[in-house]
């Protein structure tokens, strides 16, 4: 029992620390194709990189897909909702900053915990528990200070609009995929369920470029930033679906959903570093509640 707390405890903070680094990168390389082109090349990598790793590791898993062919519905929706986030996500990045990014991952998770509780009963137990909801309402109410306070320094574009529009739509489409996704781990794991949405996914999003004609911009691109997309493809496909999977099978929606508000501080420090986005004194009282909040709703009963 020990050992397995120890290994959700690594397994959520490697994934607050990566997602953290994954915003400012893909923001960075959201500008160097269309997004439906950067898409196709970031799922094609992690698909082809993690379905080598299932049939190594999780063969057994693999074939269970042989003798469950209702599986194969629920991997094509998966595919199909990322394609949707991933599409908003992209866009909505390239279009805002790193920062506004992280923003709506706080904004679904009221939701996406409301949800989780009236339709799986673990998560229920979860939430009639006093310390997530009062350590729920701090941590909520340290994101809204930390990225309110950031808002107030973001681009004043145009297009900022669009792209927190874009964004906004990835909150209800990551809720919906959460359940999806928490039903599916019941009888694959989480591992192959990535690989193979990934690999849809890519072949969903390269289907959209050639009909769109928009194929022609990879065709004459140079090779180092097709590496570049493709490596990021790698990284981002591991933290997004493999990390976020994993944690949902064995930890479920309602932590991930918590771990998600921590996300915006660790954005925006790696956004500082590496992207010279500002941080007042303001979001860093932010992120203390954030870190206080997450802390006390996570803490498990003795």
């Amino acid at each position: 029992m020990i050992i397995k707390e120890k290994e959700n405890q690594i397994a959520a903070l490697i994934y607050i620390l990566f997602m953290g680094f994954g915003y400012p990168l893909i923001r960075y390389i959201s500008t160097i194709f269309q997004t439906v082109n950067t898409n196709a090349l970031m799922f094609l990598a992690g698909g082809l990189l993690f379905i080598s790793v299932s049939s190594f590791k999780f063969k057994s898993e693999l074939l269970k897909l042989k003798n469950n062919f209702r599986l194969f519905p629920r991997l094509i929706l998966i595919a199909f909702l990322t394609a949707g986030n991933m599409y908003c996500f992209v866009g909505g990045l390239s279009k805002t900053s790193a920062l506004a990014g992280s923003i709506f991952g706080i904004l679904s998770m009221p939701f996406s915990v409301i949800i989780a509780g009236i339709i799986f009963l673990d998560e229920r137990e979860k939430i009639k528990e006093l310390h997530f909801i009062f350590g729920g309402i701090i941590a909520l109410l340290g994101s809204f200070i930390f990225v309110l306070n950031g808002a107030n320094k973001s681009s004043s574009s145009s297009d900022f609009l669009t792209g927190i529009l874009l964004l906004a739509g990835t909150v209800i489409i990551q809720a919906i995929q959460s359940f999806v996704v928490k039903d599916t781990a019941k009888h694959i794991h989480s591992m192959v369920i990535s690989s193979c949405s990934s690999i849809l996914t890519s072949i969903l999003f390269f289907t959209i470029s050639i009909f769109s004609g928009n194929i022609t911009e990879l065709l004459s691109a140079s090779a180092d930033k097709i590496v570049i997309v493709l490596l990021t493809g790698m990284y981002s496909i591991f933290v997004g679906m493999v990390m976020t999977f994993f944690i949902i099978q064995k930890q479920g929606v309602v932590v991930l959903n918590v771990l998600k508000l921590t996300i915006p501080p660790a954005t925006a420090i790696i956004g500082y570093l590496f992207l010279h986005e500002k941080i007042s004194l303001i979001q860093g009282l932010g992120a203390a509640l954030v870190l206080v909040g997450c802390i006390v709703a996570l803490r498990r009963k003795k």
